[in-house]
């Protein structure tokens, strides 16, 4: 993977765990807050850390935006005027991949006229998500795409105990790739052959409203 840089403007919890994930995966990353106890709290995991007012095109300058591969913009609710302001200034330096957090699809909207590449919505994604998974007791996780498809694990139920990935046609019945199988934390890559045992993750991959139909049907 060819190595990147990013700048991650706000160290709240969202771009903390942004900005350290991409440090970990050994991308180089600039992180930006206003608060110095976030910077100094921040220092170990991203050694180029400071201070700076994502609003003033001078200050982003500095801090070389003009070269960041990706800028991602982590400020909260109360933060969405410099969100705006800060979208607009990197989009004048050039940087042409903004990534901003939004709370809410009205602003998202403002953030996308501002420059914004891409908006995302970590609360309200993280909702759905968890109310998909509340609603089916054999969805023990599940990855959303806007495309309309989803990455799934789904618990094998007693029913089909016994059976192989073969006897059920997934794909045929249901039109649902099998990944992977998961057994005891171990996971093995799916065959047809495959005999299943209850309790046993299946990780499938389909539309959304598939994924759904089968997990009620296991429910």
């Amino acid at each position: 993977m060819a190595r990147k840089t990013f700048m991650v403007i706000g160290l709240g919890q969202f771009g903390e765990h942004v900005a350290g994930t991409l440090a970990e995966a050994g991308q180089e990353v600039v992180a930006i807050d206003k608060d110095m106890e976030r910077i100094e709290a921040f220092k170990e995991r991203v050694p180029r850390v400071a201070r700076a007012n994502c609003t003033s095109e001078e200050a982003m300058r500095s801090m070389g935006a003009a070269e960041v591969s990706v800028a991602i913009i982590a400020l909260g609710e109360e933060d969405f005027e410099s969100a705006v302001l800060g979208t607009s200034v990197l989009k004048s330096l050039g940087v042409s991949n903004i990534v901003v957090r939004s709370s809410s699809r009205q602003r998202g909207r403002i953030l996308a006229l501002a420059g914004a590449a891409r908006v995302v919505y970590p609360e309200a994604e993280m909702g759905e998500n968890l109310g998909r998974l509340l609603l089916h007791e054999s969805l023990k996780a599940s990855v959303e795409l806007p495309s309309g498809f989803s990455l799934s694990e789904l618990t094998v139920p007693k029913l089909i105990s016994g059976k192989t990935l073969a006897d059920l046609q997934l794909r045929q019945t249901h039109r649902l790739n099998v990944i992977a199988i998961g057994r005891k934390g171990l996971w093995t890559e799916a065959t047809p052959q495959a005999v299943l045992e209850e309790g046993d993750l299946l990780l499938i991959a389909g539309r959304s409203e598939q994924v759904a139909g089968l997990a009620a049907l296991w429910d």
